[in-house]
């Protein structure tokens, strides 16, 4: 049974995956949270598989203005460099893949937001860590709180300013970085508290797998992990829910 309190789909990771069809029948706003391509060998997704998925996701979204693609760490090494994600990454079509994310740069964004029940959602694909921005606060002009603003880090990126930390890789993920950027933090990597990063904003994120269930920290920021292969929704209310049942997970 199709719910109808959606305010807002958000589809997790895909890898090559096809759960996000599920959003076909929906006319509603939808957020991709990026990491389209290099799949798990495990999981028997081909990279051409991968790749043909992804033009599908391309055409959705320029035939819909109200779906949002956003970038992840997977998609960095085909739009910026291929050093910024080494991991998985398709090299015998890299050319093809290149010329697909720039030739639809105008999909492509690091975040959204959006405000349900006078609550405030981010979403980008791993999030902005308290001390991530404290490291680089050279660059961000605001306090924590009021940079967790899409416009705001979506012109970042554009002007270029934040190119030289957004290959950045924390600890959490076995890199040399004390901080990993808004496409690489570990979900763990926002329990670390900072003082001046309380913020009421809700951020809503991928990147770290969860298969069962989304994983929730609460303070210092409010995080919710929502890589669990399968689309959610944020309903009038709030809340986030599965998508295929309805079910409120937070």
């Amino acid at each position: 049974m199709k719910p109808n309190n959606i305010k807002l789909i958000i589809v997790p990771d895909i890898h090559g995956r096809t759960f996000w069809e599920d959003v076909f029948k929906f006319d509603t706003e939808i957020v991709f949270l990026g990491d389209y391509l290099d799949p798990y060998p495990y999981e028997e997704i081909y990279p051409w598989d991968a790749l043909d998925n992804f033009t599908h996701i391309l055409s959705f979204a320029k035939g819909n203005p109200r779906v949002h693609l956003l970038i992840g760490n997977h998609d960095l090494a085909y739009v910026k460099d291929p050093k910024m994600c080494q991991n998985r990454i398709d090299r015998a079509n890299y050319d093809e893949i290149h010329k697909l994310f720039i030739g639809n740069e105008g999909l492509f964004s690091l975040a959204y937001e959006c405000t349900i029940n006078g609550k405030h959602f981010f979403l980008s694909h791993a999030g902005i860590t308290p001390g991530w921005h404290k490291a680089h606060s050279n660059i961000f002009k605001r306090s924590f709180s009021e940079s967790l603003n899409a416009d705001y880090i979506n012109q970042l990126y554009l002007d270029g300013s934040l190119n030289g930390i957004l290959g950045e890789v924390g600890y959490q993920r076995y890199g040399s970085n004390k901080h990993g950027s808004i496409v690489w933090a570990d979900i763990y990597e926002h329990e670390e508290a900072h003082q001046d990063c309380q913020t009421d904003t809700i951020q809503i994120v991928g990147h770290t797998q969860r298969v069962e269930s989304p994983l929730w920290i609460e303070r210092p920021n409010f995080v919710y992990d929502v890589d669990i292969r399968q689309c959610v929704y944020l309903d009038t209310e709030g809340n986030i829910c599965l998508l295929d049942t309805g079910e409120n997970i937070g």
